[in-house]
């Protein structure tokens, strides 16, 4: 008879239990990261839908801002430029006419003699503010740039 002198265990593997307890662990860990991981796509469209807000309102300011220039660099019709301006993206934006007083701070303008437009137009997040002012006083001045 041969006698086993190393007594070296012949088994390989993995065991039934820590099979069970492996796949038991996994799904755990699964429903932990598929619950945090579904609301996480949920809300990833909102980040889409605000930065898509945010370049159309600013599209919109830029549009506004090039009409400004080109209405103020237009002779005949530069001493009316913030009145053409206001009328022509009346619905697409808010505006009013301002000035500020000695401590800085914003108030409307009713004497209608300094003539600064605030358009602000409304984006998903922040509204988008730019202030306009009238450079061109005589049809001498240099035109504005854009």
């Amino acid at each position: 008879m041969k006698k086993n002198i190393l007594n070296i265990s012949s088994s390989t593997g993995f065991t039934l239990v820590e099979i069970i307890a492996t796949i038991i662990v996994m799904g755990i860990l699964s429903a932990f990261f598929i619950h945090f991981m579904g609301t996480a796509l949920d809300d990833s469209w909102k980040s889409v839908e605000l930065i898509a807000g945010e370049a159309e309102a600013e599209a919109k300011l830029e549009e506004i801002t090039a009409y400004f220039t080109s209405v103020i660099n237009d002779d005949s019709r530069m001493a009316n430029a913030l009145s053409i301006v206001a009328s022509e993206f009346s619905g697409e934006a808010s505006m009013e006419y301002i000035v500020f007083d000695g401590s800085g701070n914003e108030v409307p303008d009713v004497s209608g003699i300094n003539r600064t437009l605030k358009v602000t137009v409304e984006a998903p997040g922040n509204p988008l503010t730019t202030i306009l002012t009238q450079s061109r006083t005589e049809t001498t001045d240099p035109k504005v740039d854009y």
